[in-house]
């Protein structure tokens, strides 16, 4: 879920970004050739080529999806019960 994105970091799934602005740059660069990356993946891109408008817009977004009420909200607050 993008719920809270802002509230999350770090981003990735080695947590090597602390903003969603680093992400949005990794991902507007493009791919990084690797041996260990899967076959249906090893092409780079140009990554998604956009302005630092479209970054700003993409980021006000996603921080709509912020609901501190929800973070806060203690029915949620264990997921195992």
């Amino acid at each position: 879920s993008l719920r809270n994105i802002s509230f999350t970091a770090p981003y990735m799934h080695d947590g090597r970004f602390q903003t969603l602005e680093e992400v949005l740059d990794h991902y507007d660069s493009g791919g990084v050739a690797s041996t260990t990356i899967d076959p249906f993946m090893k092409y780079t891109t140009g990554g998604l080529q956009l302005t630092d408008i479209d970054k700003l817009a993409l980021t006000a977004f996603l921080n709509t999806l912020n609901d501190e009420e929800f973070l806060l909200n203690e029915d949620f607050s264990d997921p195992f019960e």
